[in-house]
């Protein structure tokens, strides 16, 4: 299979870049050296004119910007030979074309291709000015089809470097979100319980441990996040699942931080929760991990908390309510943590809304569990 991909990205890439123009020319090369052996008294000297047009038409590919410059330099060349010289070395006119029509030249090409095209139209009628049509419209036929089949690749290759500009940002947004998500609120953590450490002046172990394990916690997950990124289909199925999530025990843990940190918080649970499955309870715990988070950040401690979670057959919801300083009830929703909760919700089929009522805080989302698997299939 990757041999497969390799190729057809040579076909559309280097290949045309880099091997078409010289695989012409050879051909073309190797016409004139038949021609040659196959026309008696054919002279040598119009065999190796074709060969050096030749090589000079495949330049283009190693050298794009001198490459039609010396081809047309040398294809001047074909004004003074003697007409009754037999050569087919100004079909290679078409190589440079093309090429520079593969590679986007498209103003030097504006510029070469009528000079080349008087060129091998005045050899072409050397002597032969009764056939002035029918070599024009031949000519013109062939370099309009070089010209057209240069721009199709060019424009096969924007779209392909364009799809995978797309695809770097979504995976660049992704890696961001991600690693937002799943380092931040342990680092959170960490710099309250130092500064709460400093604050009190205290030197207690506890904070040290802490401090330590979750910094240690922090460096596993963003090597367990690299390696989940770095596999692919049928690679190891830990790397996959390392963060399975469990919405229960992500509800209870984020009440105990928001605990510890002195806030004084109530969970309320109605339905079912341990069953979840499918891309609603990931959106879920992140979004109730990243909606913690900013209770710890911008919360009033002096005023409850409050998180529900309610399911049934047809929906999931999760709000959180918290008190915030009045300097912070006017942030908007377009900091990366709030956007990462409504990409998460959207991802998953739901909708997220984070809006201040009453000098409080309410993040909100809504899951859809129609088109998921809520409670596993048993028999």
């Amino acid at each position: 299979m990757r041999v497969a991909d390799w190729l057809r990205g040579a076909v559309r890439g280097s290949l045309a870049e880099r091997v078409l123009e010289p695989l012409l020319a050879l051909l073309l090369a190797s016409l004139a050296v038949l021609g040659h052996f196959q026309v008696p008294n054919s002279d040598p000297l119009a065999l190796w004119l074709d060969l050096v047009t030749c090589l000079a038409a495949a330049l283009g590919a190693f050298r794009p910007k001198e490459g039609p410059l010396v081809y047309i330099a040398v294809l001047l060349a074909y004004l003074f030979v003697p007409p009754d010289w037999i050569t087919v070395g100004e079909l290679s006119v078409l190589v440079p074309i093309l090429g520079m029509g593969i590679r986007g030249q498209k103003r030097l090409r504006l510029i070469l291709s009528p000079l080349m095209l008087a060129v091998v139209v005045y050899r072409s009628l050397q002597g032969r000015l009764a056939g002035l049509p029918i070599y024009l419209g031949f000519w013109l036929l062939a370099v309009a089809a070089a010209w057209l089949v240069g721009d199709a690749f060019a424009r096969s290759r924007a779209a392909q470097r364009q799809a995978v500009e797309v695809a770097l940002m979504g995976q660049r947004t992704r890696i961001a979100r991600d690693l937002h998500d799943v380092v931040a609120h342990d680092l959170t953590n960490v710099a309250l319980r130092a500064r709460q450490a400093l604050v009190l002046g205290t030197q207690d172990p506890d904070d040290l441990r802490y401090i330590a394990q979750t910094a240690s916690k922090c460096v596993d997950d963003m090597r367990n996040l690299m390696r989940l990124l770095r596999t692919t289909g049928g690679g190891d199925p830990d790397a996959q699942n390392w963060l399975e999530p469990d919405v229960p025990s992500t509800l209870a843990a984020q009440a105990e931080r928001l605990r510890t940190a002195g806030f004084k918080v109530t969970a309320h649970v109605e339905g079912p929760l341990e069953d979840l499955t499918g891309t609603v309870p990931h959106a879920l715990s992140w979004i109730l991990i990243e909606a913690c988070n900013n209770v710890l950040r911008h919360g009033d401690s002096s005023k409850p908390c409050m998180i529900f979670v309610t399911s049934s057959t047809s929906v999931l919801d999760l709000a959180v309510i918290n008190s915030v300083a009045g300097s912070h009830l006017s942030l908007r929703p377009g900091r990366l943590g709030i956007i990462g909760m409504q990409e998460r919700a959207n991802a998953a089929g739901g909708n997220l809304t984070v809006t201040p009522h009453d000098e409080k805080w309410i993040v909100k989302a809504e899951f859809p569990l129609r088109s998921y698997s809520m409670i596993s299939d048993r028999a």
